[in-house]
């Protein structure tokens, strides 16, 4: 139901770390020495090519390589696969193709001016780099490798190359408080990358920081305090000149990331890669298995890899109202109405009314959306509206 059949993204998961952060809940392994890195890099191509169908239509296409973490990966195998899925992309359309985004996530200790060269010189234009806090004792009590002083080195060799960095911070660490937080606000904003990414530290199910949280050794962050925390974050990146345009995501005008953003807008995705999700633009979803070694043996013995589903109207609707809900540009009305009909908006608009009354929404120009009050019940106001 995309009305940008033009444009599309291409994700390559890199699921491999050389530790497993204590939060995290995606599909990662731990590399070990004797990981075949060229065995996954060739699966990995190997599978975008045999995808290639899925990229006919897209005239204007980003690239995530996200992971994980693909910093680890080789050099030269990194400049492998960024060439080999360029052509494929490229020559997957009948007409002019632009790769208009090119981004690779990276750890701060994997940042060298050996390895930025590289990067650069492979094709990559943007680079997003994890940062989560300036704080080194927040930093340790998350498992994270590297310190405050890392940071900044990474972020000087980054600047030096790179015209478009973002940084990952996080809120709600264990022993964060509004102080600490402020400091570190004041250095992102003092390095004034492009683009900043900003969440609430999630305890997700069977990660090693909900068992830490179980067992009394962490204490969860007050919700009156991280709803504290989420305004200081708001106001001053606002007051930094960066624009709110998603939930979680913070730019400099123009630079907002192209990839995410056809996550929120429905433009169809094709991930490659074990546990890669996939849209069609239209009703179709996919999923890879979370096992890399399965991953590889299916791919390599022409075998699927994958599982989908096909939405039904219901479904459709709601996947645009949540995503639709998470950008600042929020709902578009009438091209819901086109969608959906009438008696879709009709339902919405009157599902939505209270929320309107109590300040959580707003109606401006045919376009529905969350106020900064209503971004920390999101999840709340958007289940209301289904």
């Amino acid at each position: 139901m995309c009305d940008c059949v033009n444009r599309g993204g291409v994700y390559i998961h890199v699921a491999v770390c050389r530790s497993k952060c204590i939060y995290c809940d995606f599909y990662s392994e731990v590399c070990h020495s004797g990981f075949d890195w060229e065995r996954y890099v060739k699966t990995l191509v190997a599978e975008l090519e045999l995808r290639s169908c899925g990229l006919s239509a897209m005239r204007e296409v980003s690239l995530y390589i996200g992971g994980g973490t693909p910093s680890l990966m080789p050099v030269g195998l990194l400049r492998f696969l960024v060439s080999e899925a360029r052509r494929i992309i490229m020559s997957a359309g009948s007409g002019d193709v632009r790769l208009t985004e090119v981004t690779l996530e990276v750890n701060p200790d994997d940042v060298t001016a050996g390895n930025a060269d590289v990067w650069l010189d492979a094709g990559i234009n943007r680079v997003s780099m994890g940062v989560q806090s300036m704080n080194d004792k927040e930093l340790r009590s998350i498992g994270r490798r590297h310190d405050a002083k890392k940071v900044m080195e990474a972020y000087g060799i980054l600047r030096q190359r790179f015209g478009n960095l973002s940084l990952d911070l996080m809120f709600g660490l264990p022993g964060q408080t509004l102080e600490s937080l402020s400091s570190t606000l004041d250095v992102f904003t003092e390095l004034h990358p492009e683009h900043i990414s900003a969440y609430s530290l999630m305890y997700e199910e069977r990660t090693a920081l909900t068992r830490l949280r179980d067992l009394g050794r962490i204490k969860e962050t007050d919700e009156n305090l991280s709803v504290a925390m989420f305004e200081m974050v708001n106001e001053h990146l606002r007051k930094a000149g960066y624009m709110r345009y998603e939930i979680s995501n913070y730019a400099l005008p123009g630079f907002e990331s192209r990839h995410n953003s056809a996550y929120w807008e429905g433009v169809p995705y094709v991930g490659v890669g074990p546990s890669a999700h996939s849209f069609d633009g239209r009703r179709c979803r996919r999923w890879n298995i979370s096992d890399i070694r399965a991953y590889m043996l299916a791919v390599e013995n022409g075998e699927k890899c994958h599982e989908e589903e096909m939405l039904s109207d219901k479904e459709i609707t709601e996947e645009r109202i949540m995503t639709g809900l998470r950008t600042a540009k929020g709902i578009d009305i009438v091209r819901f109405e086109n969608d959906f009909g009438k008696e879709a908006r009709v339902e919405l608009l009157d599902k939505a009314a209270s929320m309107l009354g109590k300040g959580y929404l707003k109606l401006d120009y045919n376009r529905l959306s969350l106020t900064d009050k209503g971004v920390m019940l999101s999840d709340d106001i958007i289940v209301d509206l289904f």
